[in-house]
Parts: structure tokens; C-alpha cells; sequence
């Protein structure tokens, strides 16, 4: 399902057509706030990567999408675990398209049309405290801190989770 947010912005269904903007994006600065340890470091894991995204739509457990600007791939972001109805959102643009607003546009877009369109309690925004950016877009948002905690395997992100309720 595509989402139009803007008249430059939009968002669609990953694919493997955007394998090789995800796989050269998808680096060390990108990671650095994601509970991810080492990006992909070959092609064919960035191909395994859609090709779970896209069975985990088919199975209705995840939405996630590419994100567009002016029809350029600018990003990805998704809402997971659906079926808990406490489902998580997360995000990351293009390290030369940060700082231009679409990470704040696609954020207040998206997990409105989540807590209106879908059957959920809330939506979950976790982000790692040191992430200045998306603190700072957080407190325009109107979430909620409702948890902090570690996340990650071999890096541990320091974690403040955020929420929007549906009202």
C-alpha cells in the first residue's frame, strides 16, 4: 500500500527494486542508532532483508516501506509486530537527505494513519538517547517516554520508548 504524505513525498512497499539505494545507504553512520551491529556487507544481504520484509506483509505482521522524495529513494521505515497491537515504528533517511524535514513529515504521518487505520492499542517509538535528531522531532510529536531500557546484541542502544495512544 503506497501512503502519499506530501506532493514530494511518498511511501512505498519495499521491493527489490531499491536493493542497491538500500545496500549503499545502509552504512555505519546510518546504523549508529540502530540495534543492528555491522551493515550489510554484501549485496545478497540487503536482498535477504526485502525479501523478509516482503513475507513478513504477506504475513500481515509488518508494513514497510521506501521512502520517496520526488521519486528518489530517500530512506525506509516500517511498523513492526503487528498482530501484538503494541506495534514499534522505526526509520532512517539517507545520510544526504538528513536535516531537511522528511524524517519529521514521514514520523507525524505515518504513526497518525497507524493509530487511526489499524486495529492497535498504540504505536511504539523506541530511539537511543543519544539520538539528538530524533529526540529533539520527538518532543513536537505529543508522544509519551513510557519506558527505558537496553536493545541490541553486540551494541546496546540506551533506549527511551515513546508512545501514541489511540484516543
Amino acid at each position: 500500500m503506497k501512503l502519499k504524505i506530501d506532493h514530494n513525498i511518498e511511501l512505498v512497499p519495499i521491493s527489490l527494486e531499491y536493493a542497491g539505494d538500500i545496500y549503499e545507504s545502509f552504512d555505519e553512520e546510518i546504523i549508529r542508532f540502530l540495534p543492528i551491529d555491522i551493515p550489510p556487507q554484501k549485496i545478497e544481504d540487503t536482498i535477504a532483508f526485502i525479501n523478509h520484509s516482503i513475507e513478513q506483509m504477506k504475513n500481515e505482521t509488518d508494513l514497510v516501506w521506501v521512502i520517496l522524495k520526488d521519486d528518489n529513494f530517500t530512506g525506509c521505515c516500517g511498523i513492526h509486530t503487528l498482530p501484538s497491537r503494541q506495534p514499534h515504528f522505526g526509520l532512517w533517511i539517507r545520510r544526504e537527505q538528513q536535516g531537511q524535514g522528511i524524517g519529521k513529515k514521514v514520523v507525524q504521518y505515518v504513526l497518525n494513519w497507524a493509530i487511526t487505520n489499524l486495529d492497535v492499542e498504540y504505536i511504539k517509538y523506541p530511539v537511543d538517547k543519544h539520538n539528538i535528531k530524533s529526540l529533539r522531532l520527538i518532543k513536537e510529536l505529543n508522544l509519551v517516554l513510557s519506558d527505558v531500557y537496553k536493545m541490541g546484541n553486540i551494541k546496546k542502544l540506551e533506549v527511551e520508548e515513546y508512545r501514541l495512544y489511540k484516543r
